[in-house]
């Protein structure tokens, strides 16, 4: 396919992410292409990456349309050109010749591309500005976005993590221990003709080292894995669990990644109550749930929760986990949408949200038992903030462990994770 046919393509559908930027990113290419099943492997992957790209550095690329054309009126044409010059290293003239070349396409004027190739220009832009919204400019996150992270993690550290959030993030599998082990999934792995190599921080993480299309391969419909990232690996570990005939409640469960975690932690024991406020995501883990071989998973839907988690399941479970929903800052490599949705006004509607979730399941822990809160995000406000939060609104609960990933230095998503430990009956505010 010809380059002006496959800009045209992904004009196309980064148009209609600009325009429906609450989807998911992922589902609207996923969609697209479903619809255009003439396109072959190497043109997908370009349509893929010059869309998620453009993505990632709309803030970037949408400065630079504002700065060098005219009008400062941002178009996905004048967006997707902008990529061509500042990501693929595309000339002024190469850039005009091939959206030239795009049907029913604006024309691009060749002095506002040439404004665009000049890289010193955007730099003394750049330099003139405060130093967050610099940063924000340059990296293309909020600018209250770029203060929150290095407030919280100093000047030395906020460039690096804002860069890496920006790269691509591998994919890592999680052998299922229900149907197999690591070193036996590896070698299955390899039959299969993928490439891997094992985390440095996950016990039975894998990583693929190239990209492979993991739900067409036996090894995945038997149930072998889970695609999960690293960082998510590690909270249904930290939960420490010693004795698996144990009653578990996974209270937002969403599409159960760390519900089947827990499951082959638990050895297939005991019972999980998986439940979520989304009853599509739990009829996903249900599917998940019978490939993966996991038997001790109880689904509770909406129409079901006074049956099942009334007041007389209070003080009754051993384990309660609560992945809350969080802004996802942490995961902006797999889903880098989430940057034109960050606001503070849903920072702090999040922050509410994860204390009455708190609040409202804090009761299900019986004493002894243990609260495990977790959330993929890289701000101390849905993390460490709020751990002190409830601890010192309920004293009956005592901090054991805490975890939180550095994607800068871990090479994983950011999470945050802590386990508390029930040691009263009631708290005494």
């Amino acid at each position: 396919m010809y380059p002006s046919s496959l800009f045209g393509h992904t004009i196309e559908v980064y148009s209609e992410f600009r325009e429906n930027p609450a989807i998911p990113a992922d589902a609207i290419i996923r969609k697209f292409f479903l619809n255009r099943k003439y396109l072959g492997a190497k043109d997908r992957r370009f349509i893929a990456d010059a869309y998620f790209g453009t993505i990632k550095n709309w803030r970037r690329l949408e400065s630079l349309v504002v700065d060098c054309f005219e009008d400062q009126t941002i178009t996905a044409t004048r967006t997707l050109a902008a990529y061509s010059i500042a990501y693929l290293d595309e000339s002024a003239e190469t850039t005009r010749a091939t959206f030239a070349e795009i049907p029913r396409n604006e024309p691009l004027a060749t002095d506002a591309l040439i404004r665009l190739a000049d890289r010193e220009r955007e730099e003394a832009r750049l330099a003139s500005l405060p130093l967050d919204e610099q940063l924000g400019s340059r990296y293309s996150y909020p600018t209250w976005f770029v203060s929150r992270v290095r407030e919280e993690y100093g000047e030395e550290v906020v460039t690096q993590l804002l860069l890496t959030l920006n790269g691509e993030a591998p994919t890592s599998l999680r052998a299922n221990t229900l149907i197999t082990d690591r070193d036996a999934l590896t070698k299955e792995l390899r039959g299969e003709g993928c490439e891997t190599a094992f985390s440095q921080i996950a016990e039975n993480a894998i990583i693929l080292e190239k990209r492979v299309n993991v739900f067409g391969l036996d090894s995945f419909r038997r149930g072998a894995f889970e695609v999960q990232d690293e960082a998510s690996q590690l909270v249904a570990p930290l939960a420490g669990i010693r004795k698996t005939a144990i009653k578990a409640l996974d209270a937002c469960a969403g599409a159960g990644g760390k519900t089947l975690h827990l499951s082959a932690l638990m050895k297939n024991h005991g019972e999980i109550f998986a439940s979520d406020v989304d009853d599509w995501k739990l009829d996903e883990l249900k599917l998940r749930s019978r490939r993966s071989g996991a038997q001790n998973i109880r689904i509770v839907k909406q129409a079901d929760k006074i049956k099942f988690l009334g007041e007389d399941k209070s003080g009754w479970f051993d384990l309660v986990l609560l992945d809350v929903p969080c802004t996802g800052s942490g995961t902006v490599r797999r889903n880098p949408g989430i940057k034109w949705l960050l606001t503070e006004q849903m920072l702090d509607e999040l922050v509410q949200k994860q204390r009455t979730i708190l609040e409202e399941n804090a009761s299900f822990v019986k004493l002894g038992g243990t609260l495990l809160y977790a959330t993929c995000s890289v701000l101390k406000e849905e993390g460490e903030a709020q751990l002190k939060w409830f601890t010192g609104q309920h004293p009956e609960f005592q901090l054991e462990e805490t975890l939180r990933t550095h994607p800068e230095l871990d090479g994983c998503d950011g999470f945050f994770a802590a386990r508390m430990r029930k040691v009263s009956a009631s708290a005494s505010v």
